[in-house]
């Protein structure tokens, strides 16, 4: 019988992937709700036409990587690939804006794109994101940035570096997007196949061009920052000076769109050198248009996404979750109290591992070690009868006996 393995693009987290992803998922929560946020969990699966009108019908994601079905009730429905639009959605039909004035959500979750794998991107992988909804403030976008640099940090990866740029509103874009379409059509016969097909549709997408980012005419490409209206260059301003006010240094990059048509004012990106030509950690930016569009409110929103394979591959020290304390039993007698050891243990508070076969002294103590636990408690046919165990310390190599009754006492040292 051949055996069914795991979809193409699809990968299971097991092993140091497990450790990994939890020490980001725990390290995620405590440093978001240390900020004031809440956790959200939305569906894996919309309606189609969320995505469509939420992230933009010109988008590479829409166009060519959503993986959309029809169910049995013959509605178009769509894998999320992505959470904005989702915790939008889930913002808008549960009307929070009527019950708090700005509200903030963490999430970390499986998103779905359609796309070849490769190192860090898999067709089903996780984000982690924040969004933020109610507040226009350009502190806050200094502040949401801040704390996805901050995260990174805190978990331990360097060699980072903070690209910012705005791209206005829907007005001063609409002036950048003549003046961008203009500049680019007497280049049209030297671009790339995707390019050319953006010129019309999508034309900031064309400041996101990989192909043609060295030629002269991309780089003399006109910057949205002198079409920005004045009070978009005021925010922008502020943002920049609380990012200083914050700590955080930071690029300016005029080329700098993201990839999703609901970015308005501040975007922003967090790469590093260490993932090659894909070095995007973490992005997001401002979205005050998407709750007009998905529901005719007027409510500013700011956020951002990373992926979590993506900082896995980046993570370099976290906490391997090995056992405090490996019980070694000897002899048949001696499982019943074992048993009751571990429970009162880990009632305590304590990771602790024993096998339920017997095993002899230099089996248990060689698997004490490969688990690197930092306690050993021995109990023989004895130490049974006498009321004790043996309790060798790894680090000390040291090794005592210790009455039933002191077992946590010793071990926690109380």
């Amino acid at each position: 019988m051949q055996l069914i393995k795991a979809v193409r693009g699809t990968k299971d987290i097991i092993g140091e992937d497990a450790k990994k992803y939890m020490y980001i998922s725990n390290t995620v929560q405590n440093l978001f709700e240390n900020y004031g946020y809440n956790f959200a969990k939305t569906p894996i699966f919309e309606e189609t036409d969320l995505f469509k009108r939420g992230i933009g019908e010109a988008t590479d994601v829409v166009e060519k990587e959503m993986y959309t079905f029809k169910d049995r009730g013959d509605r178009s429905l769509t894998l999320r690939p992505e959470n904005t639009a989702s915790m939008v959605r889930c913002y808008l039909e549960n009307s929070l804006y009527a019950k708090e004035d700005v509200s903030r959500f963490y999430y970390i979750g499986s998103m779905f794109r359609y796309e070849r794998p490769q190192a860090g991107r898999q067709r089903e992988f996780n984000q982690i994101g924040v969004e933020v909804f109610g507040e226009k403030s350009p502190i806050l976008d200094a502040e949401v940035i801040a704390m996805g640099y901050n995260l990174l940090k805190q978990l331990g990866i360097t060699d980072l570096e903070v690209k910012i740029n705005s791209v206005g509103s829907k007005e001063s874009r609409t002036i950048y997007r003549e003046k961008l379409i203009e500049h680019f059509q007497s280049h049209i016969d030297d671009m790339c196949g995707d390019c050319k097909d953006r010129i019309n549709r999508n034309p900031l997408r064309l400041l996101d061009c990989k192909v043609d980012s060295g030629k002269d005419y991309y780089k003399s490409a006109p910057s949205i920052i002198d079409y920005l209206f004045e009070d978009e260059r005021k925010h922008y301003e502020e943002v920049k000076k609380y990012l200083t006010i914050f700590g955080v240094k930071f690029t300016e990059d005029p080329t700098l769109v993201r990839g999703l048509d609901y970015y308005s004012s501040t975007v922003f990106e967090i790469v590093t050198n260490k993932l090659g030509s894909q070095g995007t950690v973490l992005g997001g930016g401002r979205y005050d248009n998407l709750l007009k569009e998905l529901g005719d409110k007027d409510i500013p929103a700011v956020g951002f996404a990373a992926g979590v394979e993506r900082v896995m591959m980046l993570l370099e020290d976290y906490p391997k979750n090995n056992p405090d304390v490996y019980v070694a039993w000897l002899g048949e007698n001696t499982i019943e109290q074992a048993m009751n050891i571990t429970e009162n243990l880990r009632k305590n508070n304590l990771k602790v591992h024993i096998d339920f076969s017997s095993k002899g002294m230099k089996a248990h103590m060689k698997k004490a070690d490969r688990l690197s636990v930092r306690y050993c408690v021995i109990i023989g046919e004895d130490e049974l009868n006498k009321g004790v165990v043996l309790i060798k310390d790894f680090l000390t190599r040291e090794q005592k006996e210790i009455a039933f009754e002191n077992i946590i006492k010793e071990i926690k040292g109380e």
